[in-house]
């Protein structure tokens, strides 16, 4: 508040021998962890989660869990780690706990328009519950995998031929959970009782067969590992021909081979040599072209590997206690499937990022499961590191982190920065290894895992904390559980994370925006060095730095944090890399609030002094204003950085906006922000600059440029002919310029920068879009861009929504209730209503209520059962609707019985050649004038010129 100065099988194999190593000195957007939310609920608020700043989504698991075949509801409640079919994503009747097939692929699509990569936990190293029982095995045990059963079949004991499986002991099985207990084995043992998936067993079937009689199908049950003709869209087309793809082996770490890990339960070197694989390619325009071959269990796992990123287009994956699996597996054949395989928005193959869990110690994980470009610059094999893109989540750095949350202020941050795998390849925190988190579905701010999680208190998610993760050089990771999902009984329950994560308190639904305003200072922001300044227990100051060469440093932020408790705040005198005289402003918040500063003690502005002398105040998460008592807040931390651009974002001329909803509306679903709605052909986007520094005195840091990006970018949307901004641009890929108006504020006496830019409407799809606009400060040529990003929705609704029913007239005299089916022709369609012999009126949406509301079954897919069908002809009216509220509607003729022999097709009064006409035009598509349901005239199921041909007999008096 004042101013302060101061191929599955057969592996051919070869030595090569290179190396390469990087750093990572920036902090990319964070991803979102975002569980316990259904796949349409996410797709419905992508505008929420898009404005909030994060770059990628980690989604849960995909794939069903098990349920018994006797049990009446086949919706899966699983959180999705005890996996037990692979490629069943869901379809109606047999939802996950998220939702089907088709939602999954449209939030994907949603994420990417978006500019949001998608990573998806997946489960490599078990399968579900382990089952002993002969029933179980009599109807098929577990897809895609051989259990080995006996002729006849009996209960299986630890000692039996498990096939596919580890078996155990004469004492029983093996567990991989604790290694002081009772047979104890890291890469053979039951995870939690979960059946451990031997991935160097070599059986190899046909493990989703799709023709009956094949010798090489796997033995199949009554329910599981049957054939099914549909398959074949599991596997690739042989027809569309292969990629041979070379993997330089990797290396190094030594074997385990005694204490707990004494064989059979040693753990292998890594010491991998040049392999080459060749993969089939998936059919993504004809499904069923697929062609099923043998493999063994490992093949079956990264077939559904690569059909996950081929098919449905995920951007990498989050794998699930890979440290219980060989490291080969890794290295081999997942890092060989994945290779260049995720399709940047601008056509580039790219190997996506992965990233392991490994509950084990730093040493343990990076010697043995990362694979990435690091800072290790020896005993390690640089073109093996070069080839991955695979990480791991920084677990250990998580814990003690938490531990510093859950302290009361009586932690220490040595403890924090000392745990952190960042350090592990070179000894620098510089985000070369690590994706760094806080909470997860494991650890949370609240919750056991056995029952649903209490709300968390806000001192309870630490938001000090955050803002040292999402400041700190590397990928960093936040954690939401959205209480979307119901379940009941035991099983697993996702831990709480953070409650903020778009903006607004999901309970009560008011604002709180701590957590966006730190994702989003972390992308203006968080670019160079770490560079500590000061660290005691307490406080943490640390500077991002970029270093210029000769010893120079061109400052980017200064963090300041503290854990303290009590009121008050810690003074310290610091060093920075800044110029004497820079102005650095304050950019949480925090400083200037009166609830968070109510005596006025921490300084909105600091002017920094000679050599880039500061005397800084770090707030403590309590505060006594004067004649008060002590509140916590919450808000032990400040962000300093040279002013960035201020200003607005308007997009004209909009017809409306998408409301923010109120609690009438499930938080998990619940709109937080209005969007608006465009539907003209042509718009503008506008952005109105001001000085983000009041004080400064004059425009010469002002904006100097600004750029704009629609949906995932890479588009000419000004007129130039070409993308302005490639890929090679690390600010802004993917962004145009402006050119309609393009007046910066930096060097003028002006009060305002405007930037504009005509935009047709008609590029864009129908529905929601994303639009982000990017400022930048005026910098000194060569150092690097300090920014201000503003992020919106657009909804473009410049057609109707466009829906279809399924017509299944003629239906058999005496009928009178069906159910009826409906499709939504576009993704905007929000609702679908039926309605059977409706009343005439002007305008028959407003016949829709939520009595004819049909129920959703699937992404596209609605249903209704109608009752009080007559014989003869009756009208069914669908009604389809978008958020937008725009409506469209179209009648069906449905008879009941012998259809009538009408050749009165158009229903002008007259039978004659414009009867013909009318047919003639329904069978290539157009209704418009054929009133009739069907233009199937002569009943053979198509509609094609024979109907025509029946038509014209008919006008010519042939009986039908």
């Amino acid at each position: 508040m004042r101013v302060k100065t101061a191929a599955w099988l057969c592996v051919a194999a070869a030595m090569t021998a290179t190396g390469s190593s990087a750093l990572a000195q920036e902090s990319p957007s964070p991803i979102l962890q975002w569980f316990e939310c259904k796949w349409p609920d996410m797709e419905r608020r992508m505008s929420d989660y898009f404005a909030a700043g994060y770059g990628a989504v980690w989604l849960p698991p995909t794939s069903r869990g098990y349920l018994s075949p006797s049990n009446p509801n086949q919706n899966s409640s699983s959180a999705g780690y005890d996996v037990f079919d692979r490629f069943a994503l869901g379809k109606p009747g047999a939802q996950t706990a998220y939702g089907t097939e088709a939602y999954f692929d449209a939030v994907v699509e949603e994420f990417h328009r978006a500019n949001a990569q998608v990573y998806v936990d997946i489960v490599l190293n078990h399968n579900a519950g382990r089952q002993t029982g002969v029933q179980f095995q009599q109807e098929g045990g577990y897809p895609g995998f051989w259990m080995a059963s006996s002729n006849p079949i009996v209960v299986k004991q630890p000692t039996h031929n498990w096939g596919d499986f580890h078996a155990g002991t004469a004492g029983g099985y093996y567990q991989s959970e604790n290694p002081g207990g009772a047979r104890y084995c890291l890469l053979n043992g039951d995870l939690l009782s979960l059946i451990d998936i031997n991935q160097g067993s070599v059986n190899n079937f046909i493990r989703q067969p799709a023709e009956a009689g094949n010798p090489q199908n796997i033995p199949g049950g009554t329910i599981f590992n049957t054939v099914d003709p549909n398959n074949r869209r599991f596997y690739p087309d042989q027809a569309l021909g292969t990629d041979t793809i070379n993997n330089p082996g990797m290396w190094f770490a030594g074997p385990l081979n005694s204490g707990i890990f004494a064989p059979p339960c040693d753990v292998p070197a890594r010491n991998e040599p040049a392999t080459q694989l060749t993969l089939g390619r998936f059919n993504t325009a004809d499904p069923m072209s697929g062609d099923p071959v043998a493999e063994n269990a490992t093949g079956y796992l990264l077939r559904w590997v690569q059909w996950m990123m081929d098919v449905h287009r995920v951007d990498g994956f989050r794998i699930d206690a890979a440290k219980h699996m060989p490291s080969w597996f890794f290295d081999t054949f997942f890092d060989t499937v994945v290779s260049g395989r995720r399709v940047t928005p601008d056509g580039r193959n790219v190997t996506p990022f992965s990233f392991v869990e490994s509950v084990e110690g730093n040493d343990f994980t990076f010697d043995r499961y990362v694979r990435k470009p690091n800072g290790r610059a020896a005993g390690r094999y640089g073109a093996g590191d070069a080839y991955g893109n695979r990480d791991a989540l920084d677990l250990n750095g998580a814990g003690s982190t938490r531990d510093l949350i859950s302290a009361n202020g009586l932690g220490s941050w040595s403890n924090v920065l000392n745990a952190m795998i960042d350090q592990t390849d070179d000894g620098y925190h510089n985000g070369t290894v690590g994706v760094n988190h806080i909470f997860s579905h494991d650890n949370g701010s609240s919750g056991s895992g056995g029952s649903f999680p209490t709300t968390p208190t806000t001192k309870a998610q630490g938001y000090f904390a955050h803002c040292f993760l999402l400041f700190h050089p590397g990928q960093a990771k936040m954690y939401h559980n959205a209480r979307g999902v119901s379940r009941s009984g035991s099983g697993f329950y996702p831990r709480a994370g953070l409650t903020a994560v778009f903006g607004v308190e999901p309970t009560s639904n008011t604002l709180n925006p701590a957590i966006t305003d730190l994702v989003q200072l972390s992308n203006f922001l968080g670019r160079g060095e770490y560079q500590p300044k000061w660290q005691d227990n307490d406080v943490l100051i640390f500077e991002r730095a970029s270093p210029l060469g000769g010893g120079a440093y061109a400052g980017n932020c200064l963090v300041v944090l503290n854990d303290r408790y009590d009121s008050g705040y810690d003074q310290r005198a610091i060093t920075t890399s800044f110029a004497q005289g820079t102005r650095l402003i304050e950019m949480t918040g925090n400083a200037a609030s009166v609830t968070f500063d109510p005596n006025g003690e921490i300084s909105d502005v600091l002017v920094v002094g000679a050599g880039g002398a500061l005397t800084v105040r770090a707030p403590r998460n309590a505060v006594t204003p004067t004649g008060g008592a002590s509140t916590e807040t919450n808000r032990g931390y400040l962000v300093y950085a040279p002013a960035l651009p201020a200003g607005t974002v308007a997009v004209t001329p909009s017809s409306g906006m998408l409301a923010s909803e109120t609690v009438s509306v499930p938080h998990w679903r619940r709109r937080a922000f209005a969007v608006p709605v465009v539907t003209a052909n042509s718009f503008e986007i506008a952005l109105t600059t001001t000085n983000g520094d009041p004080g400064a005195g004059n425009n010469d840091a002002a904006d100097d440029n600004a750029v704009f990006r629609l949906n995932a970018g890479y588009q000419d949307w000004n007129g130039n002919g070409v993308s302005d901004i490639d890929y090679q641009n690390d600010a802004v890929p993917g962004y145009e310029q402006f050119v309609t108006q393009h007046q910066p504020l930096a060097g003028t006496a002006n009060v305002n920068g405007l930037y504009r830019q005509a935009i047709d409407a008609t590029m864009l799809p129908e529905g929601m879009n994303y639009l982000s606009v990017v400022a930048f400060r005026h910098r000194t040529a060569g150092w690097p861009p300090l920014l201000r990003e503003w992020r919106q929705g657009v909804y473009v609704d410049r057609l109707p929504p466009t829906a279809m029913m399924d017509n299944p007239s003629p239906l058999p005299s005496g009928t009178v209730q069906r159910a009826f089916t409906a499709r939504a022709l576009d993704r905007t369609v929000s609702r679908i209503h039926l309605i059977l012999n409706p009343t005439n009126v002007p305008d028959p949406l407003t016949l829709a209520n939520s009595n004819n509301l049909a129920t959703q079954d699937d992404r596209m897919d609605w249903s209704r059962t109608l009752t009080g069908l007559v014989e003869g002809a009756n009208t069914v009216l669908l009604c389809a609707f978008e958020e937008s509220g725009r409506g469209m509607y179209e009648f069906y003729t449905v008879i009941v019985g012998e259809p009538p022999c009408d050749p009165d097709v158009n229903c002008d009064g007259a039978v004659n050649g414009f009867d013909i006409q009318a047919t003639e035009e329904a069978v290539n598509g157009d209704f418009s004038n054929f009133c009739q349901g069907s233009a199937d005239l002569n009943g053979d199921g198509s509609e094609n010129g024979f109907d025509i041909e029946t038509e014209e007999q008919r006008v010519n008096g042939a009986p039908c």
